[in-house]
Order: structure tokens, then C-alpha cells, then sequence
């Protein structure tokens, strides 16, 4: 009896042991997984930033301390034609679908371009550029201007903001752009809280000088969450109320618009190198261009587009 109770103890020990080593094993595997990266978690879509690879290393310098200016009581500028105050529904579904619809490009210095199969697709009737990143202007922005120009295409030119210097990178925005009615000018918002791009209220400030020096808004080209910020923390400022939505949202229907200061978008992001693994795989490809190119759509004609390729 005594021996019979030492055998089983024994057998117990040895499954208690034989237990502890598969569990230990487990938990390495899995370890080992995560590290690997083949685990990762989904990224939420709108929490990505659309930014260029390469463009970090440009880092405004000599921060000023943002401040808060006054804004204009009564702007001479009209109400955003593009927000009558009701969320159009047909806008939000892959509108470029739409046979109506009219295909907006956004490039930078290190997008490549092939201009002839381009024009092979009827659809794209824009090209907005990078003109400047900080106080460093784009050194493909005058070239590719006058192509694009020639070649008919509306052109638009954007500033992506870099925190401090706020001043120095409007000055150089303008003295790039002109002030050429034909010329579409556009503050890029990023990621505003991450120490990197332009705060909120140092974007408000650029908008303010822009608009003493020109008498124009820039339209802001923001994503999401940047998006839900402004609605809060501009929501009375008559400068973002009369300017016009760049929305950047990478997916195919928008179920959650932050309709707010805007109920409607003028130009949607739909599409970014960011959601584009390889050519093909993007929600809209535009011939002559790879993976890389941003596109965007203008919910409407050409003719629409036209009447409202302007900063008022």
C-alpha cells in the first residue's frame, strides 16, 4: 500500500513537471512571435499621418513661442461654397467612382512623375505640389509647375508646417507662391501635438499672416484626428470657418466624417504611399505614377473644380 501511494506521488510529480515545461515552451514560442514582428497590432487608420519618408530630418529651427493672434471680426470672404451646412451622404461613399467625379494629384520632390501617361487618364485634372517644408522650399516645385501648367492641369501649391519660425516659413510660402490667383494655397496640418509640425496655435497664426499679407485663406489640409482638434479648438475663429477641407482619410467610406467646422469636404485624401503596400493595391492608381503618389478626389466636374480653385 505504502509503495503503491509512492508510485502514484512519483507519477504526479512528473506530470506536474511535464506541465510546467509545455507551459514555459508556450510562453517562449509566443514571445518569441511578438518579437518578431509577426504578431503586430492593426494600426487605426486615422490615426496615421500622411508624411513623406526622408522629410524628419528638416526641422525648423529657432522656435518661436506660439501665439494666439487676433483674427479679422468681419473677413471680407464669403462663405465656403462647399460647406451650404448639411453633409452631403453621395460624398462619402468612394465618390470617385463617380463618373462626375474629377481626380486631384499631391506630389513632392521625391514622387516620381510620368506626365504622358497621365494624361492618359481623363479624371485627373489637377496637381497640387509641395512648396515648401519648414523654411526649406521643394526643389522639384518650379519645374514641375510649369509642366503641369502647360499641360492645362489647375495647380495648387502646399506648406507643410514645422513647429517655431512661423513667420519665416509664411514669408517663404509667399514668396514661392506669388500670390497667383490661378495658384490653389494650402497650409498642411500633421500631426499637431507631437513636437515635430506646427501646433494648432501656431497654424492659426500662419493663416492670420497669410491672410493680412494676400487677403486669402489657405485652405488646411488636415486627417482625422487633426480634424476633430480644429473643430474644437477653431471652431469660432472666422479664418478656419471660411476656409476650405483638405480631408486625408485612407478608406473607401467615410461612416464617421467629423462633419463640425466643415460639413463638407473640398478635396478628399483617399489614397497615400501610407495605404498602398505596391502598385495595384491602391484604392485609385493614376497612370505614370507608383504607390507612392497621394490621391485625392473633388467631389464634382472639372468645370465644378474650377470655380472653386481658390482661397475665398
Amino acid at each position: 500500500m505504502g509503495q503503491l501511494q509512492e508510485k502514484k506521488s512519483t507519477r504526479g510529480r512528473k506530470l506536474i513537471h511535464l506541465f510546467a515545461l509545455s507551459f514555459l515552451l508556450t510562453n517562449l514560442v509566443v514571445t518569441k512571435a511578438h518579437a518578431s514582428g509577426a504578431m503586430k497590432p492593426d494600426v487605426d487608420e486615422e490615426e496615421v499621418v500622411d508624411y513623406q519618408p526622408g522629410e524628419g530630418g528638416e526641422n525648423a529651427t529657432d522656435p518661436e513661442t506660439p501665439t494666439n493672434p487676433t483674427t479679422p471680426t468681419d473677413p471680407t470672404t464669403p462663405t465656403n461654397p462647399t460647406t451650404p451646412g448639411k453633409t452631403d451622404p453621395t460624398s462619402l461613399n468612394a465618390p470617385w467612382k463617380n463618373a462626375n467625379s474629377s481626380i486631384v494629384i499631391d506630389a513632392y520632390e521625391g514622387n516620381g512623375i510620368d506626365w504622358n501617361k497621365i494624361a492618359t487618364d481623363s479624371k485627373v485634372v489637377g496637381v497640387i505640389h509641395r512648396s515648401s517644408i519648414g523654411t526649406r522650399k521643394d526643389k522639384t516645385y518650379d519645374s514641375r509647375k510649369k509642366i503641369a501648367k502647360d499641360r492645362g492641369y489647375l495647380w495648387g501649391a502646399y506648406h507643410l508646417g514645422y513647429k517655431g519660425n512661423v513667420k519665416a516659413q509664411a514669408d517663404l510660402f509667399l514668396s514661392i507662391v506669388n500670390n497667383e490667383d490661378d495658384t490653389l494655397m494650402i497650409l498642411d496640418l500633421e500631426d499637431t501635438g507631437n513636437g515635430t509640425f506646427m501646433t494648432v496655435d501656431e497654424a492659426v497664426q500662419f493663416m492670420q499672416y497669410i491672410y493680412d499679407k494676400t487677403g486669402k485663406i489657405p485652405v488646411v489640409y488636415a486627417n482625422h484626428s487633426t480634424t476633430l482638434q480644429l473643430n474644437t479648438k477653431v471652431k469660432n475663429n472666422p479664418l478656419f470657418q471660411q476656409a476650405k477641407l483638405w480631408y486625408a482619410r485612407f478608406k473607401s467610406n467615410l461612416t464617421d466624417y467629423p462633419a463640425g467646422i466643415w460639413p463638407n469636404y473640398f478635396l478628399w485624401q483617399f489614397s497615400s504611399e501610407i495605404n498602398c503596400t505596391k502598385t495595384g493595391s491602391c484604392l485609385y492608381n493614376v497612370p505614370g505614377t507608383s504607390f507612392d503618389m497621394d490621391v485625392n478626389v473633388f467631389n464634382g466636374s472639372r468645370s465644378d473644380l474650377v470655380q472653386q480653385w481658390n482661397n475665398h
